[in-house]
């Protein structure tokens, strides 16, 4: 139970932090483009709760309807009769020349959203922008309208930006009338904010101090026909620097191994007191016990420092950890390429384990580096070619531009994305599954 409380307690607040973070990328560059923004939620539908927020002013006109009392009649200019602060009112609204947008319909529901019976037909269809929300202000002849809802939903598998028209040209404000550029720009922001969020968190972490236990790394012991051998390290030799970084502890010498396995790579050793190079080769896949290079390996004259970098050498190390992440990422996928590997997924319940056992064994730098991890990992899932991604979106987008601006119909487009996301569902779904029964069993993602 304190397990699986540990879990919770620990995945929850990653989830949520990461996927604040990719949709604010979506959010921040649409409504910088002027992209209308209508929801920004947490999870996926049904929804949990939400409030709405915003400042949106809508003209009214006498072209403009409104159901009041179960019929529909034309509003006109004076509005304080109809309408009342508070209201929650649903809006179908043009632009005008200036830019404007202007009532077509008011359509006033109790709180919440939900629509009762009525007679008032929404008017238009797709050339209009359809929003909702409470009546913040009455002023003369226009309204305000808190129409930007935040959501949290029950389906803990991601989160989401609604945007108007994401398919739809003729909608006022909407992603679709955006050229090519904006909209790529737009569908690539959230996979960025994921690639920059580990720079920035590797920069606090190393801004901020930290006790380190550090000393020699000496050699215990050399397996036959290893890397080490070949390379004629012996027990007693201590390990100064490898591939250019001084070595202090066991985990920067297994760290600049695993950074260079298949390719060969320089160290340097203190010898009976005299320095020594030599040059060996660490391997992709080691024998089962023996490591990369075949040695194993003590840390003597221990001692304890307070390490800590000043912001500008923080920023260039967020720089060079963040790029060595990648670099044991791409390894890591061309095992699985290769076949030497087989890739080990998880879905939502596996991810959890993973992140209760992390924090409990490495406290919370540990569950910041597996942030760390996970944000990287989102950056390039979502980057990848999937139906319902936004890799898979920017593919339709890059057939446009391909055909000189000829789109993709929307009902093609969205029938895609549909399939997509029943296939990723169904996924999961059986990840899921694995994963419990793992879990049941007793098993570790981490192994053991």
């Amino acid at each position: 139970m304190e397990t699986a409380l540990i879990a919770i307690v620990a995945f929850l607040p990653m989830l949520v932090m990461l996927v604040v973070i990719h949709e604010w990328g979506h959010f921040a560059t649409a409504k910088a483009f002027g992209v209308k923004v209508l929801e920004f939620g947490i999870g996926y539908p049904p929804r949990a709760f939400g409030f709405y927020t915003g400042k949106t002013p809508v003209l009214v006109d006498a072209d403009t309807q409104v159901l009041v009392d179960g019929a529909a009649r034309l509003l006109g200019p004076e509005i304080g009769s109809a309408l009342q602060v508070g209201q929650f009112v649903r809006v179908s609204s043009t632009e005008d020349g200036a830019g404007n947008l202007v009532a077509r319909s008011i359509e006033i529901l109790p709180p919440g959203g939900r629509r009762r019976q009525s007679s008032l037909q929404e008017i238009g269809g797709d050339e209009y922008l359809h929003h909702e929300g409470p009546i913040r202000r009455l002023e003369g002849g226009s309204l305000v309208v808190a129409d930007m809802l935040y959501s949290v939903n029950w389906l803990p598998l991601g989160g989401f930006v609604r945007l108007a028209g994401e398919n739809n040209p003729a909608a006022p404000r909407s992603l679709a009338a955006q050229g090519v550029g904006p909209r790529a720009v737009i569908l690539a922001a959230g996979a960025f904010m994921n690639a920059i969020f580990p720079i920035v968190a590797f920069t606090l972490m190393f801004m901020i101090p930290q006790n380190v236990t550090v000393g020699n790394v000496a050699v215990e012991q050399v397996a036959d026909n290893s890397p080490a051998q070949s390379a004629g390290l012996r027990p007693g030799d201590l390990i100064t620097h490898a591939a250019g970084r001084e070595i202090s502890h066991g985990s920067d010498l297994v760290r600049a191994t695993t950074l260079s396995a298949g390719s060969e790579m320089e160290w340097i050793i203190e010898r009976e007191g005299r320095p020594e190079t030599v040059r060996l080769t660490p391997r992709v896949n080691p024998p089962e016990g023996q490591g990369a290079t075949g040695i194993q390996i003590s840390l003597v004259n221990q001692r304890q420092e307070t390490r800590y970098e000043l912001p500008w050498t923080a920023v260039a190390h967020g720089f060079t950890n963040t790029w060595e992440m990648l670099t044991l990422l791409r390894q890591e996928i061309s095992s699985w390429i290769s076949g030497t590997r087989t890739p080990q997924l998880s879905g939502p319940v596996g991810i959890a384990q993973i992140t209760g056992e992390v924090t409990q064994q490495g406290g919370l730098r540990g569950w910041l580096v597996l942030s760390i991890l996970f944000s990287i990992n989102l950056a390039i899932l979502n980057l990848l070619p999937i139906p319902m991604l936004d890799g898979g979106r920017l593919v339709f987008v890059g057939l446009e531009w391909v055909r000189g601006g000829k789109r993709v119909p929307p009902e093609r487009e969205g029938m895609v994305h549909l399939i997509g996301f029943v296939v990723l569902i169904g996924l999961i779904l059986l990840i899921t599954y694995q994963d419990i029964t793992r879990l049941i069993q007793g098993g570790s993602v981490l192994g053991g």
